[in-house]
């Protein structure tokens, strides 16, 4: 269910990755954009060659399954340099903004799926065809702290963290109310993985040193734009893992960053 105006959006057919949905006007970093409802199922009960890639896992004892049928924000597909991501909050799982996201931009999520305990499941029947220049090559995504994610969960489902808002087979209902926005000290989980729009030309800055982990957070949330140093010769892509990406000359670097209160030291890697 998208909680934004039906003018803010629009459904169309990408290629190779189905149905995607594009921002019609400029949303701001923070916005709620929609409550992801569905069919109450048991963990992990989906059937993914018979429902495809719609369940969103929500507390311990069930999943959510979609109705594709349905127009919904099951429609965004998935990115290796998403623009939004999902916040649980009383039951349920709603998506916002990471960052401002530009009209004409496809919303997109990471999926972060667990990579196959089986062996009739491959990393390339989840490939990813993102396009992005940080493609990973696949939705899965064993770095990223899913025991965190686990804490967030817990934290703001409350009663629904052990209890089932309904029965298995049941349709999730709307909130009566929800929020409008998520807030900045509400988000920080999110900060492993934030990246400017690569269709927008970088927003330049005159620093003449690099700024904290911290304050590039701040500037890509606000311009949704990847950051320029001119005076350095760098450009900064995103965040990935507490890592910071950027690109130098015509080199790909990556900016390790081991506390968000300390500068970041250059070093280049192989990509």
């Amino acid at each position: 269910m998208f909680l934004i105006p039906s003018s803010w959006y629009t459904v169309k057919k990408t290629e190779k990755k189905g149905r995607g949905v594009f921002a019609t006007r400029a949303i701001e970093a923070g916005t709620v954009i929609g409550d992801y409802l569905g069919t109450l199922i048991k963990p992990d009960s989906a059937d993914e060659k018979k429902h495809g890639l719609y369940d969103m896992a929500g507390g311990k004892k069930y999943d959510i399954l979609a109705d594709p049928a349905i127009e919904g924000i099951h429609f965004v597909n998935h990115s290796c340099a998403n623009n939004c991501d999902i916040y649980p909050y009383q039951g349920h799982m709603l998506l916002f903004a990471l960052r401002k996201i530009f009209k004409g931009e496809e919303l997109s999520l990471g999926y972060w799926m667990y990579a196959p305990y089986d062996t009739e499941t491959t990393c390339d029947m989840h490939a990813c065809y993102c396009g992005s220049e940080l493609c990973t090559g696949t939705m899965h995504h064993a770095a990223m702290n899913f025991d965190l994610w686990e804490k967030l969960v817990k934290k703001e489902f409350g009663q629904w963290y052990h209890k089932i808002p309904g029965k298995y087979g049941d349709r999730l209902l709307p909130l009566p109310a929800y929020p409008a926005s998520i807030r900045d000290d509400k988000k920080k989980i999110y900060d492993y993985n934030l990246f400017g729009a690569a269709t927008k030309f970088p927003e330049k800055y005159k620093d003449a040193t690099l700024p904290t982990m911290t304050e590039l957070r701040k500037r890509i949330r606000k311009t949704g734009r990847r950051l320029s140093f001119p005076s350095l010769k760098i450009t900064v892509y995103g965040i990935r893992d507490g890592i910071l990406l950027a690109k130098r000359a015509h080199e790909h670097i990556r900016l390790s960053q081991t506390s968000p209160r300390r500068r970041a030291t250059l070093s280049k890697v192989q990509c």
